[in-house]
């Protein structure tokens, strides 16, 4: 019947716990998405994501279909020394580079510059370029969509149309062209307008820009047309763009400056050997930017935040060419994610809390730091294959779902543990009440067999102690004295099982497990004796007479449990090993001892790497039990050196006892009974013994060596 309760009681148990997580999790799930979609993830969610972004861009190998010319610093030097250009260059030496490739076989050619005014040389300047485009077939020149820039409203008249727009309506905002000559020799017109997220940071680029039913090329994809290579069709764009992976640096696609070219094509049309061979860029596609101080266009990635213009587009070429741009993963799988993030951070606490009965958080906040660390640890993984897992999101569902959890059960079970705690802390040492709130059905009759480490104290003459003081006198005076045998015994791990007036009954083991249980016991015994040593002046003022203590400690298999009634039980203790502990506490008056422990307890103790030290006193058979137990005396080390003669003198009487040489036992005790109480009752014990014989010299009939205690 008991175990259908359990059961019954575990099932709902289950049940809420399974309700709970459900609650708090579709609240979490909500929260993160409405929030997700009202944008306010957004910085974070780009921190993280330019992070996993540096952190991989320098793995990412460049296309060997790429090749960059850059007009930069030395080439301006070299062709204002060399061969007297001042800036800007006459644009007929833009020719001789289309040209260069030309011979090369180049796949294509874009040059992402905007030729928007005449030449400064005149328009026969801008022809001789025009003209060296019409003749290679395969040049991209720019085109800026800006409202505040733009010169031409619609498309400009001899500019080649973009791929599939006959028949359709370009758009009437201003835009940029390149002048007449050039734009009409290009092939195709690439736009090189970005998508910059709200921060200003380009992460994503288009194939195409909207400009009207015209779906105008970035420059990039311009190049894949003009070189007769496929590119995606504008309706399977995603109108956003597609996720770009950057290099760290456009430099590690190998670029050449406008000088190399120059002086390479100018070799070739020489008939000398070039420092370049065309051929060497035979199937490339080729980018031409500005590079020098001043001149060229920078715009923030999240790779740096003077990131070259040009680089976007031979980032958004590349991706296409090795099929390698980052992809989101789809909505629902975003969702599962943060379903299974807000679960995780609910679920263990709610399982170690309300299952598990375990009162400590640690484990629980183990589980949550793991959870996130793994989940960072993956989002960072993925990214490198070229998936792009949300980061914040499903960091906000799993901090507040633990977070929530926790709340919850402070506020669900918070309130009934601090009424535990209060109804019973007067009563139970900490350690128990903690167990009774973790384990609640411990709040019923039953107990287990244990093995604990058992104390009993009483003090020396209470009696007429009590008898001396008024009530008030004497229940201040144990109060103060009980308090601080208490406060040492709990701080030990010790449980108190109950005071009998003066006596304290306490054990270790139990209800929390201690596997040095023996040498706590043992320890806290001592430490009592130290601190009632430094009570002693006091208490004995108050009390009109001596103040002492005698402990008894014992180690063993016991059962504890609650005892008692359905209405009224105690947390306490029952078995021979207890009765042997209680016995050992008045067995100290035979011996004038104060602290006494059976040989069990000093073993265990020792094994556990006590610091006490242990004289054997007897082999004694107490009250109420035929079989004799080892006992000893334990003590600080201290105390021991400083007995060291003493007791080993005495160590030799005992042997001498052992072997029933009584008369030379006694001479041994006699020896040092006036400075060890021991030993006098030790030699005591012989005399009697040897006055009941009538013969010094023999030995008792059946003689074992075993003190038989004559009291309780």
């Amino acid at each position: 019947m008991e175990s259908g309760k359990n059961q019954n009681g575990e099932k709902s148990s289950g049940l809420r716990l399974l309700l709970r997580t459900v609650i708090i999790s579709v609240f979490v799930v909500v929260a993160a998405l409405v929030i997700s979609k009202s944008g306010l993830f957004g910085t974070a969610e780009n921190i993280f994501y330019d992070d996993r972004m540096r952190r991989t861009s320098s793995s990412v190998r460049p296309s060997e279909e790429i090749a960059v010319v850059l007009l930069d610093q030395e080439s301006l030097d070299w062709g204002s020394s060399e061969m007297g250009w001042n800036w800007p260059w006459p644009r007929s030496v833009y020719g001789d580079l289309v040209r260069f490739f030309e011979k090369g076989n180049a796949a294509s050619v874009a040059f992402d510059v905007l030729f928007t005014e005449t030449s400064v040389y005149g328009a026969g300047d801008d022809e001789a370029f025009a003209e060296a485009c019409r003749q290679y077939g395969r040049v991209v020149q720019t085109v800026f969509f800006s409202d505040a820039q733009g010169t031409v409203s619609g498309w400009k008249e001899n500019a080649p149309l973009p791929p599939g727009s006959a028949g359709k309506q370009a758009g009437d905002s201003p835009v940029l062209f390149p002048v007449d000559s050039i734009s009409g020799s290009a092939q195709l017109l690439g736009s090189i307008n970005s998508l910059p997220d709200e921060d200003g940071t380009v992460r994503r680029a288009g194939a195409y820009y909207q400009y009207g039913e015209y779906q105008v090329p970035t420059l990039a994809m311009a190049q894949l047309y003009a070189s007769g290579k496929n590119a995606p069709e504008p309706e399977t764009e995603p109108a956003s763009g597609r996720f770009l992976k950057f290099q760290n640096d456009i430099t590690a696609y190998v670029p050449y400056n406008a000088k190399q070219i120059l002086q390479s094509y100018y070799a070739v049309s020489a008939g000398e050997e070039p420092l370049l061979s065309p051929e060497m860029f035979e199937g490339m596609h080729v980018f031409f930017g500005f590079f020098a101080p001043g001149l060229f266009d920078i715009c923030s990635t999240p790779v740096s935040p003077n990131y070259p213009g040009v680089g976007v587009h031979i980032t958004q070429l590349d991706n296409y060419l090795q099929d390698s741009f980052l992809e989101p993963v789809p909505v629902f799988v975003s969702v599962l994610v943060i379903i299974l993030c807000s679960l995780l951070g609910v679920f263990p606490f709610a399982f170690f809390q309300t299952v598990s009965k375990k009162s400590t958080a640690l484990v629980p906040v183990m589980i949550f730091l793991v959870s996130l660390f793994l989940y960072v640890f993956f989002a960072y993984f993925v990214f490198s294959a070229g998936i792009i897992l949300p980061v914040v999101p499903p960091l906000f569902a799993l901090f507040c779902g633990f977070i929530a959890s926790v709340l919850v059960s402070y506020l669900s079970e918070g309130r009934k543990r601090r009424y535990l705690k209060h109804a019973f802390k007067q009563y139970l040492s900490p350690a128990v009440i903690e167990e009774l709130i973790a384990n609640p059905d411990r709040l019923k009759l039953g107990g287990e067999r244990r093995r604990i480490s058992i104390y009993f104290s009483d003090v020396q003459g209470f009696t007429s102690i009590s008898e001396k003081l008024q009530p008030e006198e004497l229940t201040a005076l144990l109060n103060d004295y009980l308090t601080a045998m208490t406060d040492i015994i709990l701080e030990s791990g010790g449980t108190i099982d109950k005071y009998e007036g003066d006596a304290v009954i306490a054990f270790w083991n139990a209800p929390t497990e201690q596997d040095d249980h023996a040498k706590r016991a043992l320890e806290a015994a001592i430490t009592c004796q130290v601190k009632l040593a430094e009570m002693r002046s006091d208490l004995e003022a108050r009390a009109g007479r001596p103040f002492y203590m005698r402990i008894g400690l014992n180690t063993g298999n016991a059962v504890v449990g609650n005892m008692g009634s359905n209405s009224r039980f105690d947390y306490t203790m029952l078995g021979d090993s207890v009765n042997l502990a209680a016995r050992l506490e008045g067995l100290n008056k035979q011996f004038g001892t104060y602290c006494m422990c059976t040989e069990v307890s000093k073993n265990e103790a020792e094994a556990c790497g006590t610091k006490l030290k242990f004289r054997e006193l007897a082999r004694a058979a107490v009250v109420g039990k035929k079989e004799a137990v080892t006992v000893f005396e334990p003590m600080l080390p201290e105390d021991y050196d400083r007995r060291k003669d003493v007791l080993s003198v005495f160590s030799g009487g005992l042997s001498r006892f052992y072997e029933g040489d009584l008369k030379k036992a006694l001479e041994v005790f006699e020896s040092i009974s006036g400075k060890d109480p021991a030993a006098e009752h030790y030699a005591r014990k012989c005399r009697s013994i040897l006055e009941t014989l009538g013969n010094p010299g023999l030995i008792p009939p059946e003689w074992t060596g075993v003190w038989v205690a004559d009291s309780k």
